[in-house]
């Protein structure tokens, strides 16, 4: 038995469930005081608390008891050049708490004529629209003598992260020196940069011969963005951090290769992280010579089926910290304007409802990947990276209760006339799955029961996150 030892009086009994937390899974009751979970016990064990009158109970008994899903790269709002995502936090939120995720993580990205901290508190208000919790990454472009001020401030509200771009010139990119700095500020702080890389010089050198070639439609989207520039950013990036003995946390990782470099740097005492995203392990370039290849343009993009299965190989060795979905909900007539030029496409795919139904029937259900593993990436390792642990991320006395009850022996075809993301398509539909959400809950209230929204109130909160001393991570994540 595992018991809180205050609590007030229990309002919600989960019974009979297999409980998966990433260290154990186990059949278990789960007893809930309003937001919290107060014990954990053996089936019809009493843990000797006090009920509310109102008290009800919810019977689990065959299906898998996980903690709320924890996305940590999805983009809300999301402003690129001409472009923005389709959808406010309402949506994505909705979108979110369908597909079994109670907490998104999201980018204060500056837009035009806004600082680093305008954008994280910009984000921050939109955030109180949200169906399901929410925290942020920061962003920083340039350094300037405002910086490092800003990002006291940011830590201060609760965001421990920022984001940098080692790509897209003109926009979100960031030079060496700003890189540095604003690494070797976060370190003193407790938080930690979040990085894209890709060597913006090695891509533009990608897209000159496309061009050169008439090959710069949606069909030739992978050769515009090779693997080698990915790999050559994350080793020189790996190279500042390593020699200012900084935390890094590198976001979308699409090959075996890149993963490597971190894991082996990890290995040496480099205080950094690998996150993968469910559609570089799921789909490849294939996707390119079909009729719409615009649907599937990303960065990185889709590499091929080799490299996504060298990409699983390292996610099933446990070289990878997380998985994400990089949710960018553009849509059909977005992706098709530009589509003889991906120089000028929004890059992104809609994912944030999809990640865990098609995370467990592929990874879990046909490649054996143990469900506590799963959680660990999906759930658990996104919340300890973030400061949001262990208020998130696990099933154990004194957590949110945020908890999704998940059917693992169903079948069905994946439809994204289904679907809740604000977008006419997904990269997924007419996949067969074996997962389904049947029941979430967020901080003890039963928000989606059997596919059905059941609380339309914007009931999520912005999410705070702690200090981390990454050292302590090193070895487990």
């Amino acid at each position: 038995m595992m018991l809180l030892t205050e609590s007030a009086p229990i309002t919600c009994i989960i019974r009979g469930g297999t409980v998966v937390n990433s260290e154990f899974s186990k059949i278990m009751d789960v007893f809930i005081s309003n937001d919290l979970v107060v014990a954990l016990t053996e089936p019809n064990v009493d843990p000797g608390l006090a009920r509310n009158v109102n008290c009800f109970e919810i019977d689990a008994k065959g299906k898998m008891v996980l903690p709320g899903g924890v996305d940590p790269h999805c983009h809300v709002g999301f402003k690129s050049g001409v472009f923005s995502t389709l959808d406010d936090y309402r949506e994505a939120s909705t979108a979110a708490i369908f597909g079994g995720t109670t907490t998104i993580i999201d980018f204060a990205i500056p837009e035009s004529g806004e600082t680093p901290l305008d954008a994280v508190k910009r984000q921050m208000e939109r955030s109180k629209e949200s169906l399901c919790d929410s925290a942020l990454h920061g962003c920083v472009i340039t350094w300037d003598e405002s910086t490092a001020h800003q990002i006291g401030e940011i830590v201060d509200l609760g965001v421990i992260t920022i984001k940098m771009f080692t790509t897209y010139r003109g926009e979100s990119m960031a030079d060496d020196d700003t890189i540095l700095r604003v690494m070797r500020e976060l370190k003193d702080v407790g938080g930690m940069v979040v990085i894209h890389c890709e060597s913006n010089h090695l891509i533009e050198e990608d897209q000159r011969k496309a061009e050169q070639m008439n090959q710069v439609s949606a069909k030739w989207h992978a050769s515009t963005r090779s693997e080698l520039a990915e790999l050559s950013s994350v080793r020189g990036i790996l190279d500042i951090a390593s020699a200012i003995e900084a935390p890094i946390y590198f976001v979308h990782q699409s090959t075996k290769s890149a993963v490597q470099l971190v894991s082996e740097a990890r290995a040496r005492g480099v205080f950094c992280y690998s996150e993968a995203v469910l559609h570089h392990l799921v789909l490849d370039d294939a996707k390119y010579d079909e009729a719409q290849p615009e649907r599937y343009v990303c960065c990185p993009p889709l590499r091929s089926r080799s490299t996504v299965a060298g990409l699983v190989e390292a996610l099933l060795n446990g070289q990878i910290s997380t998985l994400g979905s990089d949710h960018c909900c553009y849509n059909i007539e977005q992706k098709m304007r530009h589509n003889s030029d991906v120089r000028n496409m929004p890059n992104g795919l809609p994912g944030v409802e999809t990640r865990l139904t098609v995370g467990l029937s592929l990874l879990v259900q046909q490649l054996g990947l143990p469900i506590e593993r799963f959680v660990a990436i999906s759930s658990t390792n996104p919340a300890k990276l973030n400061g949001l642990y262990p208020k998130k991320g696990a099933i154990i006395p004194g957590s949110d209760a945020d908890i999704v009850i998940w059917d693992l022996d169903c079948s069905y075809t994946l439809d994204e006339s289904d679907l809740h993301m604000a977008t006419d398509y997904s990269p997924y539909h007419g996949m067969q799955t074996a997962a389904r959400p049947i029941m979430t809950m967020l901080r003890g209230r039963v928000v989606v029961k059997d596919g059905v929204l059941v609380d339309k109130r914007a009931y999520g909160r912005f999410v705070s996150g702690t200090k981390v001393d990454f050292s302590r991570f090193i070895s487990g994540l």
